[in-house]
């Protein structure tokens, strides 16, 4: 699937190769901006962390 060869996440940078790895908006749907490991269910779950432990 050609679309999923573009994807990045905004927030980390990760690369998005299936759909499963998108994050998910409140109501359920598929979030194409964010990955799942930085955005579920409509808000980002690394409250208060830094940019640099991000990085890490």
């Amino acid at each position: 699937m050609k679309f999923f060869d573009k994807n990045i996440c905004e927030s980390c940078g990760a690369s998005i190769l299936k759909l499963a790895d998108f994050g998910t908006n409140e109501d359920g749907t598929v979030n194409t901006e964010f990955c799942h490991d930085c955005y579920q269910k409509g808000k980002f779950i690394d409250h208060g962390i830094t940019l640099e432990q991000k990085i890490e």
